[in-house]
């Protein structure tokens, strides 16, 4: 088993644990990632478990997720995560596919992502089956007010942009809570934060498939 090294921005880890806080952060202060992989101190223990344990589950969801087609310039896909890693997955698949939207969410929020020109824009939002209805409703606005030229508008940059306006336009982000952990053993819970369970059952999803689950 290949042992996991601390990274020099072990914090931005750290960060994104369910259960990090001001306080945890402020004990890192003058803590370097090789004093943090080293040190054998309780409290240097906890924090590298806590930075391991985020990092194999950004691990796991960038391996894992699966998207799937809204249209020709929209991908989506369920993640449920343990810890506040879906606006850094959502970037991730962002930037492997730009100019193209990305939505990863689940029942209770979503994390939209949209990279061009080396510009990154993001929404944290309300759960997946809003945040795609929205999106379709900026689609087919965009493609209303295109008329006869939606065809030829789809090759056009100012297209996706006109759809990501639409839909940012639309977009009501309340505050929400933070996830509650999920069970400590795996792999039917990192399946399930994958949703690789739902696809088990149907390879080929729409979202109204989505949706009876």
């Amino acid at each position: 088993m290949v042992r996991m090294r601390v990274p020099d921005d072990y914090c931005r880890y750290l960060v994104m644990h369910a259960k990090s806080s001001e306080r945890l952060l402020a004990r890192t202060e003058g803590l370097t990632a090789l004093d943090l992989e080293v040190s054998t101190s309780p409290e240097a223990m906890s924090l590298r478990r806590m930075v391991y344990a985020v990092m194999s589950e950004v691990h796991r969801m960038k391996a894992f997720v699966r998207l799937r087609p809204l249209g020709d310039r929209v991908l989506w896909g369920y993640m449920k995560p343990r810890h506040r890693i879906g606006e850094h997955t959502s970037e991730h698949f962002a930037r492997r596919n730009p100019g193209t939207i990305i939505v990863l969410g689940n029942g209770a929020e979503s994390w939209t992502a949209f990279f061009r020109q080396d510009r990154m824009m993001r929404i944290h939002g309300a759960g997946l089956n809003e945040t795609l209805d929205r999106l379709k409703s900026a689609l087919k606005i965009s493609e209303e007010e295109k008329g006869a030229d939606a065809e030829g508008a789809r090759a056009n940059a100012q297209y996706i942009d006109d759809i990501w306006q639409t839909y940012y336009d639309s977009q009501y982000c309340p505050e929400r809570k933070n996830l509650q952990a999920f069970r400590q053993r795996m792999p039917a819970r990192d399946q399930e934060a994958a949703g690789l369970q739902l696809m088990q059952k149907k390879r080929e999803m729409t979202l109204e498939d989505f949706r009876q689950q």
